[in-house]
């Protein structure tokens, strides 16, 4: 059963887009950054913040938030079309570049915003591509680490907090995400992590279904514990 998406102002969701039958269609140093270029216009058109990124060989992860406006579809919209239409011109082909349509995970960015951009910088380094993070050029990795990067982030309030300077969040940064390797294993594959509808307590899935959905799909899930303070609302075939 496909779900209805929740989508919301001041919303924040982990998006993953694959690559139609999961080809590598993401091969030049020109395709990612094609891809960020558009990431970079649909920012201008959409006002919406980029968090973290991780672009790889057969599919997308994006962290944003809708401080402005409830227009999640139309953002996604535009990335993927815009860089499909682009990608098909630049290597004369024709035919589908994305597979099913985005993903979209809600997330408690009081309860796991640092938790979901490490997963998603860590992504090539889980897959067994890098021995670290930092190898991979194509993620929010080194602006979140070192301040630059091939496009510049919204660092998230949270992020901020981590230090008075840039230098201690950093550090801080750096830090946590050796920490939560080891203590959460970040490193293993997490289907709630993509595959969830709404991340976070157990409070806050409840209270966005109560003020964003009243469809059944939602009524009926049921949240799955992962640990203390962290609950996920599974798609039935996860």
């Amino acid at each position: 059963m496909r779900p209805i998406r929740i989508s919301m102002v001041n919303g924040l969701f982990h998006i993953t887009t694959r690559c139609n039958n999961k080809n590598f269609y993401f091969k030049e140093d020109e395709d990612f950054i094609e891809y960020l270029k558009v990431i970079e216009k649909a920012r201008e058109k959409y006002s919406f913040k980029l968090h973290a990124y991780c672009i790889t060989s057969n599919h997308t992860h994006l962290l944003i938030s809708t401080p402005i406006e409830d227009n999640l579809s139309k953002i996604m919209q535009y990335i993927n079309g815009e860089y499909a239409k682009n990608y098909n011109r630049r290597h004369k082909r024709t035919g589908h570049f994305w597979g099913e349509r985005f993903y979209s995970t809600i997330i408690d960015s009081e309860n796991q915003l640092l938790n979901t951009i490490f997963y998603i910088e860590l992504n090539m380094t889980r897959n067994n591509v890098t021995k670290h993070p930092k190898e991979w050029k194509w993620s929010s990795y080194s602006q979140h680490t070192t301040g630059e990067g091939l496009i510049d982030v919204d660092y998230h309030e949270i992020y901020m907090n981590l230090g008075k300077t840039m230098k201690q969040r950093q550090k801080k940064y750096i830090e946590m995400m050796e920490e939560r390797m080891k203590e959460r294993g970040l490193l293993t594959k997490k289907p709630q992590m993509t595959y969830g509808l709404i991340f976070g307590s157990e409070s806050f899935i409840k209270d966005v279904i109560s003020k964003y959905t009243s469809h059944k799909y939602y009524q009926k899930r049921k949240c799955c514990t992962l640990d203390q303070s962290t609950s996920c609302l599974r798609r039935f075939k996860t």
